[in-house]
Formats: structure tokens, C-alpha cells, sequence
């Protein structure tokens, strides 16, 4: 006698409420007290004593690739906005020579970066607000690198245009509207099966590809010189690992708070287990864009 019944395996056929998931996400995004840029700051906070191995180290090799084609010129005084651990900070004033300040929202990365760059002048402040300060006509270059869609994409380049002496350079590097797809996607299906954990929405503003950031540059009244788009990947062994690396490059900033702190062990466990069941590991892949300008 043949048993044809399968095994069941209760956790790889949870439900999953679609509508309930959607209506739930509308609700957060329209709600009036909105913490994004708190959650961002809180991660970056968190991860800073080991964001130069987790991520900059990565992803060093493309910030160089922006800064060569940006070619900032010897005695530029320089702005780096989202300056992180002060990588592009430092490589600013090492080609220039010149005054070179970093800004960043979160003390937790400017520590780091005053111990790796005595130099700079390092301010922890929003970088549209620091922007704003600015005179008219007070920079030469200015470079955002990995953070633009943390911002709100089209102010920082007004702004920016608005800050640069004529000649004055921008470069900007940036993960794309589809970077991290495919986690992005897992991550859906996990709360699909727990909407109601869903406490918090990500409202970021990641540009879809470098023809998006090149016209907006030249709406703003910049030039453009260059732009590129391309794609980096690393391959993890599991759920676990995939979820340690993103949790401490800061790709996932703020998504640790996407649920509350009672609910988050079990919806980032369902995330793992989504990775572990394609079996083989699972490649995960930033998809970025570029682009360098200048003002007329």
C-alpha cells in the first residue's frame, strides 16, 4: 500500500495575509509621527565600531572609482555629506590638500571617524540642515556617498548647486531603488505571515538608476559629466550570516526596528529560515548608481 500524504511542515506553509500586510504598511506610512531618520541614526550608531570591516572595506574600492572620476582638484575646500567613518572624508584631504568637512547625523560614526581622520572638521548634524547653513558659493566639491536616499534626493542637490562656487564638483554614490531585491522580497514574505508585528515603515527615497540621479542634477542646475550604474555581490552560507552582514553594513539600517523588540527574535528567525530553505546559500547583491557633476 502506497501512502501518498506528505509531511507537513507548518512553518514553510504559513499563511500569508497579503491584504492585511498592505493595509497595515498604509496605515505606518501615513502616520503623523514618523521616526526614520531617529531608527536610521540609532543603527548607524550601533554598527559604527565595525562598519570599516563590514561594509567600507566592501564597497571601497567604488568609492575610489567615484572620487578618480570626480578628480577633485589640489586645495578644494570640501564637503562630505553622510560622512560616515570619514573613508571619503580622508580621501578627500589626502587629493586635495585642502579643508575638507565631514557631516554626519550619527556621533556614533563621527567618533570613528575623528580617531582615523585627526584632520577634518568633523559635525554631526542632518546633512540637508548643514547644507542650508552653508553660504552660497562657499565650496569646491562636495560628495555624498551612500546615504542620498536616506535624504530627500532632489533638496541635497538644489542645495548643493547652491553651495558650490562655479567650477565646484559634486560626486555621488548611492544603492539603487532595487538594491537588496531579493532580501528585500524574503523580508515582505516574513511579515506576510505576521502582520501585526509590522511597528515600523522605512520612508527612504533610493533613486531608481543613474538617469534618474543625471537628470535631476541637471535640473538643479548642475553639469554632468559622468554616470554609472553596476551591481556588488557577496554570497553568505545562511539565514544567520545573511542577517548578521546586513545588520552590520547598515543596507538594512532601521530595519531592526521594523518590528518591536518582543516581536523582532521571531520575524528575523522566519527571515533566516526563508534564506536556509533555497538551500546552497544566496547571494546578495547592492545595486548602485553614480554620478558626477558640476556647477557651470
Amino acid at each position: 500500500m502506497i501512502n501518498n500524504e506528505q509531511p507537513t511542515n507548518n512553518r514553510q506553509r504559513a499563511p500569508r495575509h497579503w491584504l492585511a500586510l498592505s493595509w497595515r504598511v498604509l496605515r505606518l506610512l501615513w502616520a503623523p509621527a514618523h521616526r526614520t531618520a531617529e531608527r536610521v541614526r540609532a543603527s548607524y550608531d550601533r554598527i559604527a565600531p565595525g562598519y570599516d570591516q563590514a561594509w567600507t572595506g566592501h564597497m571601497r574600492h567604488l568609492s575610489l572609482e567615484m572620487l578618480a572620476r570626480l578628480d577633485p582638484p589640489a586645495g578644494a575646500e570640501c564637503i562630505d555629506l553622510a560622512t560616515g567613518t570619514g573613508f571619503v572624508a580622508g580621501e578627500l584631504a589626502r587629493r586635495t590638500g585642502g579643508r575638507v568637512f565631514g557631516v554626519d547625523a550619527s556621533s556614533g560614526m563621527l567618533q570613528v571617524a575623528r580617531q582615523g581622520c585627526p584632520h577634518g572638521h568633523f559635525v554631526q548634524e542632518d546633512a540637508l540642515t548643514y547644507l542650508r547653513r552653508r553660504p552660497a558659493a562657499s565650496a569646491d566639491v562636495i560628495t555624498c556617498a551612500w546615504a542620498l536616499g536616506y535624504s530627500r534626493p532632489w533638496a541635497i542637490l538644489c542645495e548643493s548647486a547652491r553651495v558650490l562656487r562655479p567650477g565646484g564638483r559634486i560626486g555621488v554614490i548611492d544603492n539603487s531603488l532595487t538594491s537588496l531585491a531579493e532580501v528585500l522580497w524574503l523580508s515582505v514574505q516574513a511579515f506576510a505571515e505576521r502582520p501585526a508585528d509590522l511597528s515600523h515603515v522605512m520612508k527612504v527615497r533610493f533613486l531608481p538608476g543613474s538617469a534618474v540621479l543625471a537628470a535631476m542634477m541637471r535640473a538643479a542646475g548642475l553639469g554632468v559629466r559622468r554616470r554609472w550604474d553596476g551591481r556588488m555581490s557577496y554570497h553568505v552560507g545562511g539565514g544567520q550570516e545573511a542577517l548578521a552582514r546586513l545588520t552590520a553594513t547598515g543596507a538594512a539600517a532601521g530595519f531592526e526596528f521594523a518590528a518591536e523588540a518582543d516581536e523582532r527574535e521571531a520575524v528575523f528567525a522566519r527571515f533566516a529560515e526563508l534564506i536556509d530553505r533555497r538551500g546552497g546559500g544566496f547571494d546578495v547583491t547592492h545595486r548602485y548608481l553614480a554620478a558626477v557633476g558640476v556647477r557651470p
